[in-house]
């Protein structure tokens, strides 16, 4: 077994399933390679991280038999190409010593990946080539190569082979090295050294060592041994434990390599691999209740290598054969999908065969590489927000901010690609994933009205992936407001508070949370602020309809009208203020209190002729009546406040409607509240009731009023409206004082979007004069902005609604 997943390479620290960029590159393009010859073998060089090592006997030269011959590391790319031919040094030089194998022995040189992922590890004769039957004598040498191509031949043990068999070495950091034979057993030595201590006097005839989990492993056929477990951890002293995996996988059989993985998310091996030899089959067996059982198996001849790499979630297996005769040699893979606890699947390709008079014996991925052999989550991709909407010509489209992850390998390892479903509303070319790490940029430029389904996907290094998706609506260019920008993540905004820096805070009547937008740039609110859980109908629609500011402090409104059906609607009689904090981007809303009760003194004041215009003058009683809807002259619904010149206790309530009088509904009413503070703070309910100023009564073209705002210099603006909803708008100035009357200023509303309502007013220039530029939004619950037939209140999902908002030029 090669490799670790606990202790990866130190450029990838802590990633438990990051595999350097190319491991698997090329391997579903699979084809047969034979070994060239020897003298073709190029110059030694780095390793490449991701391909693969083979150890090799012989240079071809002569046939293989008993008598040493030298050795390569040969390195592959994972579709089978020679990549370069290491020789182990034949002669002792300097701190070299020579290294060289037995030609047919099958069983020896079985490669290893240090745990670290740096070396390779492999064991050899410290005999000249050509020495008569190798295997018999004792002087071990162990040869460690770096990712650079270096080889280190330091390591001699003078009698450890024992007359036997040298089979294999590992370390877990290049200095730690074990060492495993036919009759020395299995010793610790460091690198550089000439002595070993030996950790088990009583079984001394492994095969292949391995590291999994930081855990010593090693096979054997002998004493009923065959996959077991070397003392606890890494052990360097003598008298270890020796103890077969429980279920003794592979009893009775001929094990050489194996790899242990861990696919079912806990934290110890749960799959094996074996080769065994005789049978000439790749093994596989799950931990099932505490014990190993098989799990299938597929053909690789005289198979005596093994390693493997998780890949997209399936076990990508490299195996090396050595013939029957251990004079031969393929290079194969198979790719098994079936996961833990399943039956093994897929199909062995060859990718390379050992040349003539020459053999293949182990495997084991190049220094540099960091298997993967734990199944771990795959990345994450996440968006703020399910819908990005957009608009023909607009400028200042929304991008959406698309949050990655992964636990192996950061976020930085993530890749993210996007795609349409309706390529004639957002082509291809159109869209791009930009920036890197942890958030990234999804970019579309809309081609088409309509929509697509925006598909980001995550993938990581080692093939998994995660992907989400994104609903992408594009409206029309609003022919007759070029200038229109679009604010989304609701659709029925319909009050304007500005917060200073370019934002401001909208009220919507389909929604009671709170939006903070950056005026002038499309796109969805930079905060929000939700007092469902405080207010005194929970998440029941208040209708907002209007708002102002006094000092921090902003009240909100609810229209207090019916429904359109008439249908009475307590929780649109809510009077609720919120505290403000910070200002533009960095504006935070605190919960003040809340208050009910104003529709009722509001009929109840008119009621009992409060105004001394005498009892029911304003017909608020029949206004308000069950049945009435809230959308006529004779509706009872407010949809504008804003302070009195001066005050900060007395604010102006604006009705769209009723018009006054009873009998003419032909003028726009206004009463102003005189002690709006106390009634958030009076608890609610509580003993404080509203108390009102005489009723304003003023000609607005027979419109009702839709928004009022005033600036510090107390010069008012109102947008008059139809009472119903027939979309008449007409902009009026004031100057706050009840005596005098709005007059109607010379100043254009655009159209904007069809069966849009302008309702808000943003910052009133102080001062006010001619040519002074004002911020207004429509509210468009009713407009269908995708061609589809859908509006805000039947069916648009809610990040794709959006409210139309412009400036225009103040013309007196």
């Amino acid at each position: 077994m090669t490799g670790s997943r606990s202790l990866p390479s130190p450029s990838a620290a802590g990633v438990r399933r990051a595999l350097a960029a190319g491991v698997l590159a090329g391997a579903a393009a699979l084809g047969a390679a034979a070994l060239p010859a020897p003298a073709h073998a190029a110059t030694t060089t780095a390793f490449t991280a991701g391909d693969l090592v083979v150890y090799r006997v012989g240079n071809g030269g002569s046939t293989l038999g008993s008598t040493s011959v030298p050795v390569f590391l040969d390195e592959y790319s994972p579709a089978g190409a020679l990549v370069e031919s290491v020789p182990l040094p034949t002669t002792t030089s300097g701190g070299a010593n020579e290294f060289s194998d037995a030609g047919s022995a099958a069983s020896d040189g079985e490669l290893t990946l240090s745990a670290n992922g740096q070396y390779l590890l492999a064991a050899g004769y410290d005999s000249p080539v050509g020495t008569s039957s190798v295997t018999s004598t004792s002087a071990v040498t162990i040869a460690r190569a770096a990712v650079d191509g270096s080889v280190d031949t330091s390591t001699v043990l003078p009698s450890f082979a024992a007359g036997n068999n040298i089979r294999s070495a590992v370390s877990s950091n290049g200095t730690d090295i074990w060492v495993a034979g036919a009759a020395g057993g299995i010793a610790h030595t460091t690198l550089g050294s000439s002595t070993a201590t030996t950790l088990n006097s009583s079984d001394l005839n492994f095969r292949q060592l391995g590291i999994a989990d930081g855990q010593l492993y090693a096979s054997s056929n002998k004493n009923s041994l065959t996959v077991a477990a070397i003392g606890t951890g890494l052990p360097t002293a003598a008298g270890q434990a020796v103890s077969n995996l429980p279920g003794n996988p592979d009893s009775g059989g001929d094990p050489y390599s194996y790899a242990l993985f861990t696919l079912g998310g806990g934290s110890t091996p749960d799959t094996l691999y074996v080769a065994d030899n005789s049978a000439g089959k790749i093994l596989k067996f799950s931990l099932t209740s505490g014990s190993w059982k098989a799990e299938g198996s597929v053909k690789v001849s005289s198979v005596t290598g093994l390693t493997g790499t998780l890949s997209g979630g399936k076990v990508v297996l490299y195996a090396t054969g050595s013939g029957s005769s251990g004079t031969s040699g393929t290079l194969s893979t198979v790719t098994d999908s079936a996961g833990a606890g399943a039956s093994m699947s897929g199909s062995v390709t060859t990718l390379a065969s050992a040349a003539s008079k020459t053999a293949f014996r182990g495997v084991a991925f190049a220094p540099g590489t960091t298997v993967v052999t734990a199944a771990s989550a795959p990345p994450t991709v996440s968006t703020p927000e399910a819908g990005l909407p957009a608009a023909i010509g607009d400028s200042t489209n929304a991008t959406m901010p698309v949050t990655v992850g992964d636990t192996a390998y950061g976020a930085a390892g993530v890749t993210v690609t996007a795609t349409s479903s309706n390529t004639t509303v957002a082509p291809a070319s159109g869209i791009s994933v930009t920036g890197t790490g942890a958030t990234r940029t999804l970019a579309v430029t809309p081609a088409a009205v309509g929509y697509s389904t925006i598909t980001l996907t995550a993938t990581a290094p080692d093939g998994t992936s995660a992907t989400t998706t994104v609903d992408y609506g594009v409206s029309a260019a609003v022919a007759a407001d070029p200038g229109a920008r679009y604010y989304s993540g609701a659709g029925n905004g319909s009050t304007i508070i500005d917060v200073g820096g370019g934002y401001m805070l909208v009220g919507d009547d389909e929604s009671n949370v709170l939006r903070l937008y950056q005026e002038g740039v499309s796109g969805p609110p930079v905060k929000t602020f939700d007092f469902t859980s405080l207010l005194p109908y929970g998440s029941t629609e208040i209708d907002i309809e209007a708002a102002a500011v006094a000092g921090n402090r902003i009240y909100w409104t609810g229209s207090m009208s019916n429904s359109s059906s008439g249908n009475l609607e307590p929780s649109r009689s809510t009077l609720f203020a919120t505290d403000i904090t910070g200002s533009g981007a960095s504006t935070t809303l605190s919960y003040v209190g809340s208050y009910t009760g104003l529709r009722g003194d509001l009929i109840s004041w008119d009621q009992d002729n409060g105004h001394g215009l005498g009892a029911n003058y304003l017909g608020f009683a029949a206004s308000a009546a069950s049945g009435v809807g809230g959308h006529t002259a004779e509706s009872f619904n407010v949809e504008g406040l804003e302070f009195a010149p001066g005050s900060t206790t007395t604010a102006y309530l604006a009705f769209r409607g009723p018009l006054e009088s009873t009998s003419t509904r032909t003028q726009a009413l206004l009463v102003p509240v005189t002690n709006i503070n106390a009634l958030v703070t009076g608890g609610n309910p509580g003993t404080t009731h509203a108390t009102f100023g005489a009723p304003i009564l003023d000609n607005l073209g027979g419109l009702g009023v839709r928004e009022i705002r005033k600036n510090a210099s107390n010069q008012y603006l109102i947008i008059a409206g139809s009472p119903d909803e027939s979309y008449q708008f007409a902009l009026y100035s004031w100057d706050g004082q009840p005596a005098d009357a709005p007059v109607a200023t010379h100043t254009t509303l655009p159209a904007g979007a069809v069966d849009g309502s302008w309702e808000s007013l943003g910052a009133i220039p102080n001062p006010l004069v001619a040519g002074s530029t004002v911020s207004i939004m429509q509210d468009n619950g009713d407009t269908v902005w995708y061609n589809d037939g859908l509006d805000s209140k039947d069916g648009i999902i809610p990040d794709l609604q959006k409210d139309l908002g412009d400036s225009v030029t103040y013309t007196p």
